[in-house]
């Protein structure tokens, strides 16, 4: 191997472990990188997969996406374009992409700091609303990977909230979508992976609740004194339900989270209205039937005094990076 080939593949490892910390579906991770000659290779781990809540493995993509996303951005901050092949080979449909360093630009490190300030913040925040300016700048994040971010209107939210407040009964009514829910939050801590404790807010007065992890934990953080009034909703949509859109999306998923926090805002993703398949079809209905939900948020700013958000776990390199 060329010395310039061995710098490439080592900035490819780099932005690897980098993507270690993309958000994910509960926390699974579920990816895999392989390094091969010149190049990093993104697989998908199905052995992760929420066989209740993701059976057809829409939101292992989009997790995926998000890792992909991450890995880009650790490159860009080296000083690399991102040459990224994705879903490369309809034979091996669980090799994600292909990833290599390109061109020289200029470094830009905004987005690959936010990377370790992000955090899955499940609080209620306060009561005033994210400037007009940033919220454009988030729909710009999403555009980039081909996805709408459609903002529910202030006279949608209540219809809105009464889409989580079904999904949220009708998942805690079906056996399928509670095993995955007590799997993944009651995995043991030397796993690294899953929603612990430490993550999870205690239910309070908010116009739409989080989501009922009282299964596994009856109690988590003090819910603070967040109103939620300043709270924006949004969801991200695709054109289209092919594995390259589910893909796409977990990409701008990314890209608006890490814009998000590079801004100072504060955000949790709301996926329960994506899983369950009628509610998602009234979300779509909702949002005008501009593109196919994939998932939405909750974005805000957190209140001045309130703790920083413990991190989720993290699986290590070493089990997550390896040699082709």
């Amino acid at each position: 191997m060329t010395q310039t080939a061995r710098a490439g593949i080592d900035q490819v490892a780099e932005a690897s472990i980098a993507a270690l910390r993309a958000p994910s579906v509960f926390n699974t991770q579920p990816w895999r990188w392989r390094l091969a000659g010149d190049r990093g290779e993104l697989w998908a781990d199905h052995s992760r997969r929420l066989s209740g809540l993701d059976p057809e493995g829409h939101l292992l993509l989009l997790s995926c996406g998000a890792a992909l996303h991450h890995a880009t951005v650790a490159l860009r901050a080296a000083g690399y374009a991102a040459d990224v092949d994705r879903l490369p080979d309809p034979g091996r449909p669980d090799l994600v992409a292909w990833l290599r360093t390109g061109e020289r630009v200029e470094s830009d490190d905004r987005l690959f700091r936010a990377i370790y300030q992000r955090r899955t913040d499940r609080r209620p925040f306060g009561d005033e609303r994210p400037a007009a300016a940033v919220l454009a700048e988030l729909r710009v994040a999403a555009l980039r990977h081909g996805v709408h971010l459609q903002l529910v209107r202030d006279d949608q939210v209540p219809a809105f909230a009464a889409a989580v407040a079904h999904a949220g009964a009708v998942e805690h009514g079906d056996r399928r979508f509670r095993d995955d829910l007590l799997a993944w939050t009651t995995r043991p801590g030397s796993q690294r992976d899953g929603v612990s404790a430490r993550t999870v807010v205690a239910a309070g007065g908010r116009t739409i609740a989080p989501r009922d992890f009282a299964q596994a934990w009856p109690a988590g953080l003090a819910a603070g004194a967040g109103t939620d009034r300043g709270t924006v909703y949004a969801v991200l949509a695709t054109d289209a339900e092919e594995p390259r859109d589910w893909l796409a999306a977990g990409e701008a998923l990314s890209d608006v989270w890490l814009t998000l926090t590079a801004g100072g805002l504060a955000a949790s993703p709301i996926s329960e209205v994506v899983e369950v398949p009628g509610v998602r079809a009234a979300l779509r209905r909702l949002i005008g039937g501009a593109g196919r939900p994939a998932i939405a948020m909750r974005i805000g700013i957190a209140l001045p005094d309130s703790a920083t958000v413990p991190a989720s776990a993290r699986r290590s390199g070493t089990e997550m990076v390896g040699l082709a």
